[in-house]
């Protein structure tokens, strides 16, 4: 089985960390997009995932600004998902791939969705897949409060990771690739950046018709929902049902990331649908 081997690129003037994985006669590209909590990076996320989906597909796995190696760089005036995907189109520009599958977990596939809610997208995608990823709303009371918060040690970080998954044999290691994350300099304020406020002007939330925006995407896309996923409103997958033929859901027995505790189930999905289309 193949392993992922790390490189660097310079992705829109940013130097970008990524991991790649590949057969050698892939059937296509797949970009990974990790999740956005405190000490998220491409290969903490994605690493069990990565490897089985290169037994067909050339894997490649970024690093989001502000996360992993990197560079520290975010962007007050702009949505957190905007300046991001800007930098995930310069990225698959850079090495060349001009036609690929996505599919992102949590932020990582809310900014997927986001990217791909409109006729014009600047994401190469050929399909494109959210795990636990809504596009931003929908977020539970103790989604919001939980996954908000970090005081900074290698406890607070199990705390995260067990708000997100079941038990599994990666856990303890997970912890550690999180923790390490955390202390590189930069991180802990790239991911605090987008809570900062004026102290006496409201919270810019104007009107939002979401998802109704993601029926101009011309690609197939897979919603997935964890049926035990509490850091979501129960159900959030509804909103997505009967947008247009190409937005389909798919409910999965998971909490908030399978990518993590069930790597061949989410494997399995992925492949399924960058060859099928459809929903499973």
């Amino acid at each position: 089985m193949a392993q992922p081997r790390t490189h660097t690129v310079e992705a829109g003037g940013f130097t970008t960390r990524y991991w790649e994985c590949a057969p050698r006669q892939p059937q296509g590209t797949v970009v990974l997009v990790h999740d956005g909590a405190f000490g998220g990076d491409a290969i903490g996320s994605w690493a069990g995932v990565m490897s089985i989906l290169a037994e067909h597909y050339r894997v490649l796995a970024p690093d989001m600004l502000g996360y992993g190696d990197t560079d520290k760089v975010v962007y007050l005036d702009r949505s957190p998902y905007s300046f991001r995907t800007a930098h995930l189109a310069a990225f698959c520009a850079a090495l060349g791939v001009d036609a690929a599958h996505f599919a992102g977990q949590s932020f990582g596939g809310s900014l997927v969705l986001r990217a791909l809610a409109t006729a014009t997208p600047t994401l190469p995608a050929l399909s494109a897949v959210s795990i636990c990823g809504t596009g931003g709303p929908w977020r539970s009371t103790k989604g919001t409060s939980e996954l908000g918060r970090f005081d900074g040690t290698e406890e607070d970080v199990h705390r995260l990771v067990a708000l997100m998954t079941d038990d599994y044999a990666g856990f303890d290691e997970a912890v550690q690739v999180r923790y390490a994350n955390t202390r590189k300099p930069g991180h802990v304020p790239a991911c605090l950046a987008s809570r900062l406020r004026h102290p006496t002007l409201p919270k810019p939330d104007g009107p939002d018709n979401w998802p109704a925006p993601l029926r101009d995407c011309r690609v197939p896309v897979l919603v997935v929902e964890g049926t035990r996923d509490d850091l979501l409103e129960p159900d959030w997958g509804r909103h997505f049902e009967n947008l247009s033929a190409q937005v389909h859901v798919h409910r999965m027995d998971a909490r908030h990331a399978p990518n993590l505790d069930q790597p061949a189930a989410v494997a399995d999905l992925l492949q399924t649908f960058f060859t099928e289309g459809s929903a499973p």
